[in-house]
Formats: C-alpha cells, structure tokens, sequence
C-alpha cells in the first residue's frame, strides 16, 4: 500500500493535462520564435486540485523546453503563471483574450456557448468517462444511501474530483434526501487513497469516497480491500477535465497546437511524464462526448438552486 502512496501522491504533484497544455504554450522568457499564428492559452487553477501549483509550473518550464527542441518554435502564448482563477478565466474566455482553456466540467459549462463544437483533448482515460465510487465495509448495516445519515465519509482529494459534489447532490436529492453538507455527519477531505479507504477498512470510518480507478488500483495491490468493501454507489461517466477551444479561434493555430499535444507521447520526455501520471497519450474527440457530463451539471445547479430556495424559507 505505500507503493500505491507514493505512486499516486506524485501523480497529485501535477496534474498532467495542466503539463499537456503548458508543454506547448510561449512564456515570457521563452527563447523560440513565437508562431504569428499562435493562440493565447490559460490553465484553470481548479484542475491542479489537491497538487502544488509551483511544482506545475516547474514541470511546465521542462515540457516547453522539450517541444522548442522538437520543433523549433512556439505555437501558443501563456498568461503569465499558466494557472489563473475560475473567474479570471470564464472572462478572458468570454473577452475572446484566451483561445484555448484546460477547464473542469464546471467551468466549461459556463463556456460551453463559447465553445468549438468539433474537438475537444483529453486525456486518454478520460475519453469514454470515468467513475466515482462510494465504498462500505461488508460488515456493515449500510444498505442503501438513506443508510449513511449521520455517517462519517472519507472522500479523495483530486483534480478528478471535481464532480464529486453534483454527483451526491443529485443522487440524495433523487432519494429526497438532503444535500451532502447536511446529510452526512462529516465528510473529510484526505489526499492520499489509502487515507481514504483504510479507515474505512478497519472501520474508523463509515464511507469512502474516490475514483473507479483509483479503488481498482489500491485493489489490484491489497485484493483484500476489494473482499471486504463495497460500492454502495457507483457514479455515471463523466469527464471531469478537458481541454476546449474557443469557436473560430485561428485554424492555422488551433492545428498546430493540437498537433503539439498529440504528438507529446512520441516525445521521450512525454513518455516518462505521461508514465508518470498513468496516461499513455492526449486524444482528440467531439465536444458531443461531454453530453452526459453536462447534464449532470445542469441538474447539479437546478438541484442547487431548489435546496437554496428551500433554505431561505418563504419570501
């Protein structure tokens, strides 16, 4: 299990698509030649969650080296520190100053108008969806959700995440069950897995709360976590990270910055940081694949909204 520590607290260290993004852009003391063509990028802070936004802005000084080696030029313009706030980004976007956003599911619903229909990058094991589950001790009395009132739940601090409240709130709520903040006795952030399921385990803890894949991974190292918890819930698909570009951005610039990301898994320095972050390559697909994703969202803020009005009583 420390192996699987160590794995996944240096995955935290940088999320890989803030590295993807920023491998290909133009800071200022960059020594290529900016591409006239060249789109301006931004990277959300929401997506390096649970990481150390010095360390993304480290590792972003190596990609950039090793694309200006590859080709010889700089086919995008960064905002200075690469990393910017939800709203300084939703604006610059919405100002037409940033072309090109790495945003989490929530802010690219506020984009999504904005947005090319037509492509969006992603990492490889975000393209069809990932899953969050909520894990229970099979000793427990907890058989469904309307079980856990009042529990004590763990849940995995990470940029992957990001969805976790729309997805409980939605789901109490279609059990006319309040929303997570009062339905549970407590749920406490903790950024490693095993601070996470291991409570939970030797049953200190009544819940865990984290990403398919990060449960299938701490069960494939200690298979007896997977004997002796389970999910009680498990999420829809959504992508909760993606790349966007901004509709009729410069088509010259726009390919050429896409060619960029895609071409980083051939790139020796982009093998060892996509190994690194468990994602072999960056892919291209329609916007369309973010559907179920926003509606989820929609729903997230109807619901939010309805629990809002409900709490300030009647006007």
């Amino acid at each position: 299990m420390q192996h699987q520590e160590n794995q996944i607290a240096r995955r935290q260290c940088l999320t890989l698509i803030a590295g993807a993004a920023a491998s290909t852009l133009a800071p200022e003391f960059c020594r290529a030649e900016i591409d006239k063509n060249s789109l301006r990028v931004a990277v959300s802070v929401e997506t390096i969650t649970g990481a150390n936004i010095n360390d993304g802005r480290a590792a972003y000084r190596v990609w950039i080296d090793a694309v200006e080696r590859q080709t010889g030029r700089v086919v995008a313009e960064v905002v200075p520190g690469v990393f910017i706030t939800s709203d300084e980004l939703v604006r610059d976007v919405r100002q037409g100053t940033v072309q090109c956003y790495g945003v989490t599911a929530l802010e690219y619903a506020k984009l999504v108008d904005l947005s090319d229909p037509d492509l969006l990058v992603l990492q490889d094991y975000l393209a069809d969806g990932m899953e969050y589950v909520l894990l229970v001790h099979t000793s427990s009395p907890f058989k469904k959700i309307a079980d856990l009132r009042g529990a004590q739940i763990l849940s995995h601090l990470h940029r992957d995440m990001v969805l976790l409240p729309a997805w409980l709130d939605t789901m109490l709520a279609a059990g006319n069950l309040p929303a997570a903040d009062r339905f549970f006795g407590g749920n406490t952030p903790q950024d490693k897995v095993n601070q996470v399921v291991l409570p939970v385990f030797f049953r200190r803890a009544d819940g865990a709360l984290l990403a398919r894949r990060s449960w299938d991974t701490a069960v494939e190292l200690n298979p007896q976590l997977g004997r002796d918890l389970r999910p009680l819930a498990v999420s829809p698909k959504v992508i909760p990270i993606a790349i966007a570009f901004r509709r009729n951005c410069n088509p010259i610039g726009r390919k050429n910055l896409v060619d960029s990301m895609v071409s980083l898994s051939t790139m020796i320095a982009g093998q060892q940081i996509a190994a690194l972050y468990q994602s072999r390559q960056f892919v291209l697909r329609p916007a369309s694949v973010m559907k179920g994703t926003l509606e989820l969202v929609h729903q997230f803020e109807r619901v939010s909204a309805q629990q809002a009005r409900s709490r300030r009583g009647p006007s």
